[in-house]
């Protein structure tokens, strides 16, 4: 018999102070202490949780860093250091002065760069602040193959399938999500994309601000299977059992039963 692939994974539901970096660097670096010393292989943090959401675009711009900058570079020593994988959010300077990405940095266990995603559907007035990515990556890793989304992207039906297709075992979706009138969707978005290919799907999301919190784990039958406070900043850590995809999946034909020829990533060039 196959050796179970286990992974325990911690959301780590916070209020970033609007601006104040390094007090928001200083509680990721909090959680993720917490998270390596209770056995977690991933801790995940909320979409610009370097930043804060609500930042001017003016003031983003002077938050904003590079791949390399110092905030990437302090989560690298710390994942090297606690031997845990990393995805965490944070505004990210462009090639050009002024151009800036809402984007999500993955960082392994050795302390490594693995993966960088700049979010591709921006809502509303992020138009204003942000230029869009235009890939939904899927990460090797060493627990299992783990997509990338970033709020908004969530809401369309497509961003979790094309990562399915591309074999994703576990979508983690960094988030800031509403209380009014769009609580509800999180849980439906959340649960949908992971019933509809039968995947985990892990959603971080924050807390204060009129943000709606309820960080949550959802397994491959759609089913919540682990949920943070709505109030509350928490740690919610949850073990997954990613055996339980083949399971589901030879019990529900949803992927043996889908038409790839009649889904054309090549047409939508976002792959």
């Amino acid at each position: 018999m196959s050796q179970k692939r286990l992974v325990k994974v911690a959301l780590g539901q916070f209020t970033s102070i609007q601006g104040d970096t390094q007090a928001n660097l200083n509680r990721m670096l909090q959680m993720t202490d917490q998270a390596a010393e209770a056995g977690a292989d991933l801790v995940v943090f909320p979409e610009l949780a370097y930043s804060g959401y609500f930042c001017q675009a003016y003031q983003m711009q002077q938050l904003a860093e590079p791949q390399d900058g110092p905030f990437v570079q302090q989560l690298r020593k710390k994942a090297r250091e606690k031997r845990i994988h990393i995805i965490a959010g944070y505004p990210e300077t462009g090639p050009v002065l002024g151009k800036m990405f809402n984007s999500c940095i993955f960082i392994d266990d050795d302390g490594e760069v693995i993966e960088n995603m700049r979010k591709v559907y921006a809502w509303g007035e992020e138009k204003l602040k942000f230029a869009e990515g235009n890939r939904f990556p899927v990460v090797k890793t060493k627990f299992g193959n783990v997509g990338m989304l970033i709020c908004y992207d969530v809401e369309y039906p497509e961003p979790a399938r094309i990562e399915a297709l591309k074999g994703a075992d576990i979508i983690v979706d960094c988030s800031v999500w509403s209380i009014d009138p769009a609580e509800h969707r999180w849980h439906v978005d959340l649960q949908a994309n992971a019933l509809f290919n039968l995947l985990f799907v892990v959603g971080c999301n924050t807390v204060g601000d009129n943000i709606c919190g309820s960080s949550m784990v959802v397994g491959p039958d759609g089913e919540i299977r682990a949920m943070a406070s709505r109030t509350e900043e928490e740690l919610l850590i949850h073990e997954l059992d990613l055996d339980e995809i083949l399971k589901i999946r030879s019990r529900i034909p949803y992927m043996n039963d889908f038409k790839e020829s009649t889904f054309s990533m090549d047409a939508l060039k976002i792959y």
